[in-house]
């Protein structure tokens, strides 16, 4: 018995396979999410969307996942991470798009920053040298190609122009420029001196794997120092090295890994001499990824030998050392009243416990929310010469803070801290305002 298909019928299979295998597919995520089915299919591409401006070379330089091998999460995430801090984009995400034949394509969707700044002339705060106005000409990622331009200049608390330039692969597989040039002067915090800088500065950085980073820094510096008295004047030569293992998962707001850094900054010229510092934090997340809570320690060191003078001296109580202390003032002679503030050399620790509480996502602008609150701890000891730090009183402060992400930027802290010392906490608070995460 001969038998014949219907057109009609032919023509609806046709329609109807494709359906049925979307359908198949979308069930297969269906399990893999809800049922904790392991969808492992195999990476047949790699597929990057959301470019305007970055070229796609600057991206898949980032992306190790291989082609033809079943997918890997891990190595996903790593990917994700690399391509997020790069600081060209809001937001990274990579996600499966499922083929036929147990393959899919590995997408990662990016949107990404605002990347030209036209000339502004806005009003800045610095803690130390009080409100300037600013004007700003900023390109980042100049020509699609990560590299970013800066021209900026100031009056009122700083007197400042400065050019700046970096491309972190000028020469090959990560080696990194880095350069500016700067002119500024400002009223010293303390000194009752007027401070002039000269500045001319070089970065060569290269990396050893993913971790590893060396930096080498050649840069001539002149300072005066001067008040009605007499003019201090420093010309410098400073071969500056620092090595660094980074393993943070997330640069700007780390959940995870550790971060190890050794400077040496040798200051060659007629009053020469070197400093060494150091500084070592660890990130832990707490309970689990859901709750957003991470652990952030630091210990930082500096260690100074040859010559040592007043217009030197580093202090305790600001954003970045210890918090919760007014900033020491000329006026009220706080070299002399809160000298145990003052020192060559010094170690303080920082601990933070930071809370994500609201989640990121991104607007039409570009602008993220993701605003965290932070407690924290500092403690430390300063002093002339390190044999006698074991005789300095601790100094510490401790108090709340957030930080809010901001593009370009990464973050403005906003801290409210108490000083500490002799076991007693100051009555009043201080407010800090600085740029980025401390450590």
């Amino acid at each position: 018995m001969e038998s014949t298909c219907n057109p009609l019928y032919i023509k609806f299979l046709n329609y109807l396979r494709p359906v049925l295998a979307g359908l198949f597919l979308l069930f297969t995520l269906f399990l893999s999410n809800v049922f904790g089915f392991d969808y492992k299919p195999n990476i047949s591409d790699i597929k990057i969307i959301g470019l305007s401006k970055t070229k796609p070379y600057i991206i898949k330089r980032e992306i190790h996942h291989p082609i033809n091998f079943a997918i890997d999460s891990s190595v996903a995430d790593l990917d994700r991470n690399r391509i997020f801090n790069l600081g060209l984009f809001d937001e990274v995400n990579w996600s499966l798009v499922p083929l036929e034949n147990d393959n899919a394509i590995l997408q990662f969707s990016l949107i990404e920053s605002v990347h030209r700044l036209p000339p502004v002339i806005l009003p800045v705060y610095d803690e130390e040298k009080g409100w300037s106005l600013r004007g700003v000409f900023l390109i980042n990622n100049f020509q699609g190609k990560n590299r970013n331009i800066e021209l900026n200049g100031s009056i009122g608390g700083q007197k400042k122009i400065q050019f700046m330039y970096y491309d972190p692969w000028i020469f090959g597989n990560h080696v990194s420029l880095f350069m500016y040039i700067e002119k500024s002067s400002y009223e010293h915090l303390f000194l009752g001196r007027s401070v002039q800088t000269n500045t001319i500065r070089v970065d060569l950085g290269k990396w050893y794997g993913e971790k590893i980073k060396l930096r080498f820094s050649p840069i001539t510096s002149n300072r005066s120092f001067t008040n009605d008295i007499d003019t201090l004047r420093y010309n410098y030569f400073i071969p500056e090295i620092k090595l660094e293992y980074d393993s943070r998962d997330i640069y700007w707001n780390p959940k995870k890994g550790i971060r190890l850094i050794n400077k040496f900054v040798p200051m060659i010229g007629q009053n020469k001499f070197i400093i060494w510092d150091q500084s070592y934090s660890i990130y832990l997340p707490l309970f689990d990824s859901t709750h957003d809570i991470t652990l952030a320690i630091n210990t930082t060191l500096k260690k100074k030998w040859g010559y040592k003078a007043d217009v030197w001296l580093s202090y305790f109580g600001n954003s970045y050392n210890i918090r919760g202390w007014d900033l020491p003032d000329v006026n009220k002679k706080s070299l002399i009243s809160e000298s145990y503030r003052f020192g060559h050399e010094y170690i303080f620790s920082t601990i933070e416990i930071r809370k994500l509480i609201v989640p990121k996502h991104h607007s039409r602008l570009g602008l993220l929310n993701g605003l965290s609150i932070v407690g924290f701890f500092d403690g430390g000891f300063i002093t002339n010469d390190w044999p006698k730090i074991k005789d300095e009183k601790l100094m510490g402060g401790a108090g709340v803070g957030i930080r809010i992400p901001i593009p370009m930027l990464e973050s403005i802290r906003i801290d409210l801290g108490w000083g500490l010392r002799e076991r007693k906490f100051k009555r009043k608070p201080v407010i800090h305002i600085a740029i980025q995460q401390k450590f």
